[in-house]
C-alpha cells in the first residue's frame, strides 16, 4: 500500500474559494453524500465575506446548503449536499481511480493538501494522472506501508465511534467542543454551554456524559490495541 501526500493547485470548488480567501483555513470532510466544511478565519471581515461567496459558489455548482453555523465571529461551518463528480472534485477522481482520500482535505493559501492511500502502484498512477488533468500537482511525500502495518493506515469508519449516539448526545458533544470545554484551559463551563443551548444544566450534562461514555467505550478497543502494540515494540 502507498501513502501519498499531494499539493494540488486548481480552481475547482472549495480550492477556488480558498483562492478568494487565502488566509482562511478550510477543512473538508466528504463521503460523496455530504460535504462538511470548517472555516477558521484570522479576521472577522473575512468571515463576514465568506458566507455570501460560499453561497454564490454553491449556486453555480448546483449544490444545496443544508446548514450554516457560526460558532464564533471567526469560526464557521457549512454542511452541503454533495455534488462531487470526476469533473469537479478531486475526491471523486481519487475514488474513481480506486484509491482512498483520507479526510479531512485541507485548503490553505489557494491550494489543496490531500492524503491518498493506494493499494497498488497502478491505481496510484491512475489517480495522479487524473488529478494532473485538472490541477498542477506536487507530491509532498510518499511512503510504502508494509502489509503488516496496512490496517493501521486505513481510517476507522465514523459509525464505529459515533453511530450509537443519539442526535441530542451528538449535539451536546459538538457544542462542548466548539465552545472550548475540552480546551487547556477550558474556555467554557457546563453552565455556560447549557445556557447557550437553551437547556437546564442537568439535562445538557446528562446528554454530554452519555455521549462521552459511548465515545470512550468505542475508542477503548482501539486504544488497547495501540497500547499493547507499543508495549510489545
Amino acid at each position: 500500500m502507498f501513502d501519498v501526500s499531494l499539493k494540488l493547485d486548481h480552481s475547482l470548488p472549495f480550492c477556488g474559494l480558498s483562492k478568494l480567501f487565502p488566509t482562511v483555513s478550510i477543512q473538508r470532510w466528504c463521503n460523496l453524500q455530504v460535504d462538511i466544511l470548517e472555516f477558521q478565519a484570522p479576521r472577522e471581515e473575512d468571515a463576514r465575506r465568506l458566507e455570501p461567496a460560499l453561497r454564490e459558489m454553491l449556486k453555480a455548482l448546483g449544490a444545496r446548503l443544508i446548514r450554516f453555523n457560526r460558532y464564533s465571529s471567526k469560526n464557521l461551518e457549512a454542511v452541503i449536499g454533495c455534488k462531487c463528480a470526476t469533473d469537479n472534485s478531486t475526491v471523486a477522481l481519487i475514488e474513481w481511480a480506486g484509491c482512498i482520500p483520507v479526510m479531512p482535505v485541507n485548503y490553505r493559501g489557494g491550494v489543496e493538501h490531500c492524503r491518498v492511500l493506494a493499494f497498488t502502484k497502478d491505481t496510484l498512477n491512475e489517480a495522479i494522472a487524473g488529478l494532473s488533468k485538472v490541477s498542477k500537482l506536487e507530491i509532498e511525500s510518499k511512503s510504502v506501508i508494509p502489509r503488516e502495518s496496512a490496517r493501521g493506515a486505513i481510517t476507522v469508519p465514523v459509525d464505529e465511534f459515533l453511530g450509537s449516539l443519539t442526535k441530542k448526545q451528538l449535539a451536546a458533544f459538538m457544542a462542548a467542543m466548539q465552545m472550548g470545554y475540552y480546551g487547556m484551559p477550558k474556555v467554557a463551563t457546563i453552565d455556560e454551554i447549557a445556557s447557550a443551548q437553551g437547556m437546564k444544566r442537568s439535562t445538557y450534562e446528562e446528554h454530554l456524559r452519555k455521549a462521552e461514555l459511548k465515545i470512550l467505550q468505542a475508542v477503548r478497543p482501539y486504544a488497547r490495541l495501540a497500547y499493547v502494540t507499543k508495549d510489545e515494540s
